[in-house]
């Protein structure tokens, strides 16, 4: 098995960001965009959590007034981070054991590089077993 590292892997995809600041009207409206996707709450380009249609969803089903709430304090913080350089291999244990909510790529100053969705692990795993059998899968 080769070896990859996360930064191999293309993580700018299915996903996109929100401030925490930002109302949940706006992080609503990402979403809708992004079938299957996440959100990435930042602060200064640090990673602080993540929301997805849950996290909207129950704020909606709370009667919260979703213009005037923020993402801030409505997101998941379960939020894994690896670095750019850091093999995938050495990184799955730790996920399978905590079973984060997100898996988040930094860079060496801690700011905010990708998301690393199923669909990202489905590539790594190809790229390692260097199957093309066994292909991310597309939307």
């Amino acid at each position: 098995m080769s070896e990859v590292r996360i930064r191999d892997l293309v993580l700018t995809d299915e996903h996109d960001t929100v401030e925490l600041g930002d109302s949940l009207v706006d992080a609503a409206k990402k979403l809708l965009g992004l079938p299957r996707g996440i959100l990435v709450a930042l602060d200064g380009g640090k990673v602080k959590g993540v929301l997805t249609s849950i996290q909207i969803l129950s704020a909606v089903a709370d009667g919260i007034d979703m213009n005037a709430e923020n993402c801030g304090g409505h997101m998941d913080t379960d939020v894994m981070e690896v670095g750019q350089d850091d093999l995938v291999s050495e990184i799955v244990a730790t996920m399978n054991e905590r079973r984060p909510h997100a898996v988040v790529a930094t860079d060496e100053d801690g700011q905010f590089t990708g998301y690393f969705s199923p669909n990202d692990y489905r590539q790594a795993m190809s790229l390692a077993a260097n199957n093309p059998a066994i292909q991310a899968l597309e939307e």
